[in-house]
């Protein structure tokens, strides 16, 4: 792995909790330094979660760096793995190709991660914005093209579809089981206190093989079938992760505050001209002080005026989940929804204002849909976009070939095609004993 880092001419190297050095060339560490980049550094990774678990105070800007960091790990390992064949190795263009496009994955994220993100952004998710500045903030392009690498195709690698030539490398940064989810994993739970996002890391960066296409070239990655386990458990890790950090019913509630607040504000979606579902143009002046710390400064002075919501966020108040299906059985389901009938019929109470609704189904793995709908490697030999494959062996002395991995891992299976679904009713305190009363007639029924 060493002569990775000795490819990429590494310069600079920075302490870091989970790794120990995180290294970075010249020309990375000058992309750091932009304001864009350093706006990410007052852009809090997990939002309000400090509010339930108080050391979660990291930033975007630190797993940033650390998901380049993980990805040169991956790419290593599978450079590495004994069932690798290529016919090339990886170029140092592709290298940097992917290292830019990890450190710059989320430098689109707006304040207070995901909570405003479609309301500001007209339905858009921050790739989108975060693939416009890769090629428009003349600062980021620049050192791109000066590195000889093409700020569209360091931008692609964070798109749904990218270009075929990249396909191995969008994997690694936007994946099934990518460097994101590898460093958020270990960098929340450490940060959190908790344990729910741990995984076997070491072993999790040689799992990973690479097959070139004779015909084609193209590369697909694929799991080793000894390695399955090692897959599973960093599954596990984030369905354990998301339902008690992220989707915790607590912060979960504060999400929706943030959210009921900032829509008396439109003036935040100003800086963001989105047209048809495209984003056309972005201030990037005022995106660049655009940050966690403005919004604060701005529901402190709208709490000085009287704002409702204001208290909340400054946690002197936090909305009351009185009914939480994540734990409950399908007859838990069935009891929310009929207090949610109840509830739309009370003229009393006022839906987003009295009480909220929240129903969410948590992403595990980053396909959907049932596993009649996926379809095996066409004529080439090339998995679909978005399929896990095992590199498997029938038998000794037979050719490994691509085994779509939930038909071997129950795990991978049920979480593909049942992911976990949450159902909460919130609310305000002042009208809890109110909605709890109603709780009791439809439990009664």
């Amino acid at each position: 792995m060493e002569e990775y880092f000795k490819k990429i001419d590494v310069k600079h190297r920075l302490r870091d909790p989970v790794y120990g050095f995180v290294h970075l060339t010249a020309a990375e560490m000058r992309i750091v330094d932009t304001p864009l980049f350093q706006r990410l550094r007052r852009v809090h990774q997990l939002a309000l979660t400090k509010y339930v678990y108080p050391s979660a105070e990291h930033s975007r800007f630190v797993h940033s760096l650390g998901v380049m960091h993980c990805s040169t790990l991956i790419l290593a390992g599978v450079h590495d793995h004994k069932q690798t064949r290529l016919i090339n190795e990886p170029s140092e263009r592709l290298i940097k190709t992917l290292r830019f496009a990890a450190l710059l994955h989320d430098i689109g994220h707006l304040p207070f991660s995901h909570a405003v993100e479609k309301q500001w952004l007209s339905g858009l998710k921050h790739e989108a914005l975060s693939q416009y500045i890769i090629e428009k903030d003349p600062h980021i392009s620049s050192i791109l093209e000066g590195e000889g690498v093409n700020p569209r195709e360091v931008s692609s690698l964070l798109a749904k579809t990218p270009p075929a030539k990249f396909r191995l490398v969008h994997e690694i940064v936007s994946g099934q089981l990518d460097a994101d989810r590898a460093d958020y994993l270990l960098r929340d739970a450490h940060l959190c206190g908790a344990k729910y996002g741990e995984y076997d890391f070491a072993r999790f960066l040689n799992i990973f093989a690479a097959t070139e296409d004779g015909d084609t070239g193209l590369l697909t990655l694929c799991v080793d079938e000894s390695d399955l386990h090692v897959a599973e458990s960093l599954l596990i890790a984030r369905y354990h992760y998301n339902m008690q950090i992220p989707f915790h019913r607590t912060r979960s509630g504060y999400d929706i505050v943030l959210g009921r607040f900032m829509r008396d504000f439109v003036r935040y979606n100003e800086p963001f001209n989105v047209v048809s579902g495209e984003l056309k143009e972005v201030d990037l002046e005022r995106l660049a002080l655009l940050d966690d710390y403005e919004i604060t400064e701005h529901i402190k002075n709208a709490g000085k005026g009287g704002n409702p919501w204001s208290p909340y966020l400054l946690r002197a108040k936090h909305l009351v989940p009185v009914i939480d299906t994540s734990s409950m059985s399908d007859s838990g389901v069935r009891l929310f929804k009929l207090l949610v009938r109840r509830l739309e019929s009370e003229p009393s109470l006022v839906k987003g204002e009295d009480y909220f609704v929240y129903s969410r189904e948590v992403e595990i793995l980053k396909w959907g849909g049932s596993l009649a709908e996926k379809s095996g490697p066409d004529e080439t030999g090339v998995p679909p976009q978005g399929m896990i494959t095992l590199l498997s062996k029938e038998g000794k002395g037979r050719e490994s070939e691509h085994v779509d991995i939930c038909q071997r891992s129950w795990i991978f299976s049920h979480l593909a095609t049942d992911p976990p679904s949450i159902h909460r009713v919130y609310v305000v305190p002042e009208k809890e004993q109110d909605v709890r009363a109603l709780l009791d007639e439809v439990n009664a029924v």
